[in-house]
């Protein structure tokens, strides 16, 4: 049973989630109405999966996100809104969004989205401690999701971390889109480039440390991991 965490203040969106959801089959959904009460949720309920609005009164649901990764920087988080300024997507998955849902949706949509998440953790490659990886003078370890540079730790959100480890794993070679898509979004249907657009500004912002690791774009195709000795 999968857990989900639905933190929705329209009365009618969040019923016909909640009820089609667990129609579907193989879902818990705990409905709360506002941030607030989804903090609470969170801590009480321990959910698999969170799916949330944006502008909810008193908080919203970026600020409510926030506080939640201070906790828990591993449970995926779907964002639902209307919005589509890539100002505020691009604040969101700063903030530790995995992927975010158009309204309006179905839940079949909705279905579709987290089970492309899950496949791709359970999919997610992991390394010892011991066996961290060396990008230069930086060093990242994917099962810690953490990327230690000469000056800071940063910790990666869990797709940082998995792009990353696709990067490492063919440095010096094109990763094209399609792999991207079928081991990081959980297939090519689900791939947004906007966001993908996203993760890689914040991988280069991180990786800027050392001036001899650059990841270069090939427009439409893919990206290509450089690292000068």
């Amino acid at each position: 049973m999968i857990k989900i965490l639905l933190v929705e203040d329209d009365d009618v969106l969040g019923y016909i989630i909640k009820e089609g959801m667990e129609l579907i089959g193989d879902y818990e959904v705990r409905w709360s109405t506002n941030p607030k009460d989804g903090l609470i949720a969170f801590d009480e309920f321990k959910p698999d999966v969170i799916v949330s609005d944006v502008e909810m009164p008193g908080m919203s649901g970026l600020e409510m996100i926030k506080l939640i990764r201070e906790k828990d920087q591993n449970v995926p988080v779907i964002l639902e809104t209307c919005v589509t300024s890539s100002k505020v997507i691009l604040e969101a998955y700063n903030i530790g969004i995995d992927n975010y849902i158009k309204k309006p949706f179905l839940p079949e949509e909705l279905h579709a989205y987290i089970q492309g998440l899950l496949k791709r953790l359970v999919n997610k490659p992991t390394k010892t401690m011991e066996n961290c990886t060396d990008i230069g003078k930086i060093m990242f370890n994917v099962k810690q999701q953490l990327l230690i540079t000469p000056t800071q730790k940063i910790e990666l959100s869990i797709r940082e971390s998995v792009l990353l480890d696709l990067l490492l794993k063919n440095k010096g070679q094109l990763l094209t889109k399609d792999t991207i898509a079928e081991q990081a979004w959980g297939g090519t249907q689900y791939l947004n480039n906007q966001s993908l657009d996203v993760f890689m500004h914040n991988l280069r912002k991180y990786l800027s440390e050392d001036e001899n690791v650059k990841i270069k774009t090939l427009r439409g195709v893919g990206y290509i991991l450089e690292i000068v000795n």
